[in-house]
């Protein structure tokens, strides 16, 4: 049988096959016979038989002041793969656990001059405060959706808005009810700004900073460290401006229970070529069974195309003009978002469930271009 080969695929690079093989062959042996042995660099020697040693397939003992080297017992070969195999399982978790960040940025990659992602402190930092490079005295930062922060982010953007303040830059932002006497929504704290809370119904996991063309996405902190997504595109940007803009002059229409969810599938039917969605999920959907079946068939008879998004793991019912993604487990929100004609439809399916529907096309047509992000 060809031995080298197989040293080879199990990770032995030739140097240390030919230094292994004569080891074996030679008994105890100091670094003279070995080299001769297995002709290699005698420059090299030390470095190989370290190697070796590394991976458990060699040793020495010391006599007087002289290193004899030997080989080990076959079978470590054997140890030598179960370690390999036990570091490969370790690495498999390593790489889980960052998979759906990997995801996530493959899914912005149509995008990448537009996306990039930031996490932690610094992250968090270096999205905020390259902000004041674009802007100039007057010009106005928008932010809707502010949720309640922990209370290092809470001094991050005191230290923020004293910056921004001093450059002369104002901010109107809409703070969620769930932040409502934290230090980041009072008056004092907060210079030259206009501070108003979103409607109480209004569940947002996000916050939603825009300014210039740059859309910052600073979603609620469910894992220790920050997590935000800078999107550097104009559609996008005039697209929450839009939808800030509505936030902040209250003119939507909302729904309070299952009223909404039933009225956005029947007008769905009505006022679509195409559907798409965004954060679906199973349990959700049973809710309104008979009438999402219903939707369904009519789906069928009309041949209404569909895009869904669902949330990692979850069942989904479609019709046969469906198609079918799932979101990154990482993908973090209580809302569901369905995108059809020129409407955009929201739904908070927390107790007490409230939909509300946006009706603009301008709206309509940034979170297309977002679905777009997150289905490629």
């Amino acid at each position: 049988m060809d031995i080298e080969p197989i040293l080879s695929e199990i990770g032995l690079v030739k140097s240390e096959i030919k230094v292994y093989l004569a080891l074996l062959e030679l008994g105890s042996a100091t670094t003279g016979p070995i080299v001769e042995k297995a002709n290699v660099s005698s420059s090299k020697i030390y470095e190989i038989l370290d190697k070796l040693i590394q991976k458990g397939l060699a040793s020495y003992i010391l006599r007087g002041k002289t290193k004899y080297f030997e080989a080990a017992e076959p079978e470590r070969i054997l140890d030598y793969l179960k370690e390999k195999e036990e570091k490969l399982s370790r690495e498999k978790e390593s790489i889980k656990k960052i998979l759906p960040e990997l995801k996530l940025k493959r899914e912005l990659s149509k995008a990448k001059q537009e996306a990039v992602i930031y996490r932690g402190m610094k992250g968090l930092h270096t999205a905020f405060f390259s902000a004041f490079e674009e802007l100039s005295k007057g010009d106005i930062i928008r932010v809707m959706g502010v949720p309640s922060r922990s209370e290092k982010v809470n001094l991050f953007f005191l230290k923020w808005n004293r910056e921004r303040a001093r450059r002369g830059i104002r901010l109107k932002i809409l703070f969620d009810e769930s932040a409502r006497g934290e230090p980041q929504t009072l008056e004092k704290n907060s210079p030259l700004s206009e501070i108003r809370f979103m409607p109480e119904d209004v569940l947002t996991p996000a916050a939603i900073n825009i300014y210039k063309e740059t859309t910052i996405i600073f979603p609620a902190e469910t894992e220790k460290q920050p997590l935000l997504i800078v999107i550097k595109s104009k559609e996008v940007a005039d697209s929450f401006r839009a939808q800030f803009d509505l936030y902040w002059n209250q003119p939507a229409k909302v729904y309070h229970g299952l009223s909404g969810p039933k009225f956005v599938l029947k007008d769905m039917i009505k006022e679509s070529k195409e559907i798409r969605a965004i954060g679906l999920e199973y349990y959700k959907q049973e809710l309104v069974l008979k009438d999402l079946t219903r939707f369904v068939k009519e789906l069928e008879k009309r041949k209404i195309h569909e895009r869904l998004l669902f949330k990692a793991g979850s069942k989904a019912i479609t019709s046969k003009y469906s198609e079918v993604r799932f979101l990154p487990e990482e993908y973090f929100s209580p809302l569901h978002i369905e995108i059809y004609g020129n409407k955009v439809a929201m739904f908070d399916w927390t107790e007490p469930i409230t939909t509300i529907v946006i009706e603009k096309e301008g709206i309509a047509k940034g979170y297309k271009k977002y679905f777009e992000l997150l289905w490629s």
